[in-house]
């Protein structure tokens, strides 16, 4: 079991979107979120921000779970800034929130020692 506090950290920004995409649902407008765009650049930022603060070797499923997923989040957060479409956020959000618990569980069933 291998918990640093790169899990505890990278857990804020992803948190932060989903309570962002979730006030936005509620009115289309969230502290700085005024439309789909807005909100796909933001879910964008944040959750490579995820990444980046989260990431550890990618081995194993990483390479064969993490990496597709991911590359469908980048898609449809572009999808979603150029038409604007707001099922295509939801999905982006739902990648973020997806990509963000295959990598804790992955490093949760880390043994001790192993990257």
């Amino acid at each position: 079991m291998q918990r640093e506090w790169r899990d505890a950290v990278a857990t804020v920004p992803v948190l932060f979107t989903i309570a962002l995409y979730v006030d936005y649902l509620a009115d289309a407008n969230a502290l700085w979120v005024h439309g789909a765009r807005a909100m796909a650049v933001t879910a964008l930022v944040l959750g490579l921000a995820a990444c980046v603060l989260g990431s550890w070797v990618w081995t194993g499923a990483a390479k064969w779970l993490s990496a597709p997923l991911g590359t469908a989040a980048l898609l449809f957060a572009v999808f979603t800034l150029v038409t604007g479409d707001g099922v295509t956020l939801a999905l982006l959000v739902g990648l973020i929130a997806a990509l963000w618990l295959v990598s804790t569980v992955r490093h949760l069933r880390t043994p001790a020692g192993r990257p």
